[in-house]
């Protein structure tokens, strides 16, 4: 994978990525970093984004970076900045007006990189205005730029890669996809997001598994009398409306099953081994890879 496959260029230095669910919505705001799953598997390991976003729980791996904290000085490219138009403009400090928004942190990394620094910004637009510097947007400013729209790439993405069968109507962060063309391979259930998470019926080396040992190694001691309200929390920024209380749900009824022991968990996994005639060894080979 390069970022050639994303952009279709052969070295783009700025690319705009745009994704409606970064902006305003009309009910509770979700799946703002659904994006960052295929940005992953691109290389992407570095992300900026608010800390409202960040709970810790991420279905991929990658270095959040604060925009409130960060040191410019200390920055390196190649970097995923996923950030609002809002957010942009919103002031941050009451006594400091013309102090708005995230939009002199962008002009700021902007200026920063060279033209050989990859710098990808998600947001609910194609062209970013920073009104305090210019009323034209960056995308006018700096070159190149290379302009993506999030859901039609993703959906040629995923109906190339992968052999999913949820609807990308349904959800369209890669890591949901992945796990139905996983499922899918073993004759496993893959058509709805709540079945991707049905334990018992899942293939031991199924990426869906993976929430389960990050609730038990980080809030083994904070169980709440309802968790699944916790994991609905966690998936958030990462899910659209759809189904995520009953995939909260499935979750929380295998981390009860097991008494939120990450043995029990392998346990169970290996008797799914069995159902699917998978290796052992091919399990623990998957989880250390």
């Amino acid at each position: 994978m390069d970022l050639r496959e994303l952009t279709g260029a052969k070295r783009p230095s700025i690319v705009v990525l745009r994704d409606p669910r970064v902006g305003e919505h009309t009910h509770e705001p979700r799946a703002q970093l659904r994006s960052l799953p295929l940005l992953s598997t691109f290389g992407f390991d570095r992300v900026l984004h608010t800390a409202v976003w960040n709970n810790d729980f991420k279905p991929v791996d990658y270095t959040p970076l604060n925009p409130e904290s960060i040191d410019i000085e200390q920055v390196e490219f190649p970097l995923v900045h996923v950030v609002s138009q809002e957010a942009l403009l919103e002031t941050t400090d009451k006594n400091e007006p013309e102090r708005r928004g995230e939009q002199h942190l962008m002009r700021e990394l902007l200026r920063k990189r060279t033209e050989n620094d990859t710098y990808v910004i998600v947001s609910d637009t194609d062209a970013p205005d920073t009104p305090a510097y210019a009323e034209r947007p960056v995308t006018d400013d700096f070159k190149p730029v290379t302009k993506v729209d999030y859901e039609g790439f993703i959906n040629r993405y995923v109906q190339t890669t992968l052999d999913s069968y949820i609807p990308l109507n349904e959800t369209r962060n890669y890591w949901y996809h992945l796990i139905s063309d996983h499922n899918q391979q073993y004759g496993a259930p893959a058509d709805s997001l709540p079945r991707l998470f049905e334990y018992e019926k899942a293939p031991p080396n199924s990426p869906a598994w993976w929430p389960l040992y990050y609730f038990v190694e980080h809030d083994l001691d904070r169980i709440l009398e309802k968790y699944t309200e916790r994991i609905r929390e966690t998936l958030r920024s990462w899910t659209e409306r759809g189904d995520v209380q009953k995939v909260a749900n499935n979750m929380d009824s295998m981390l009860v099953q097991c008494g939120f022991r990450a043995d029990k968990l392998d346990r169970q996994r290996e008797r799914n081994a069995e159902k699917y005639d998978i290796d052992i060894e091919d399990i623990q080979s998957y989880d250390n890879a």
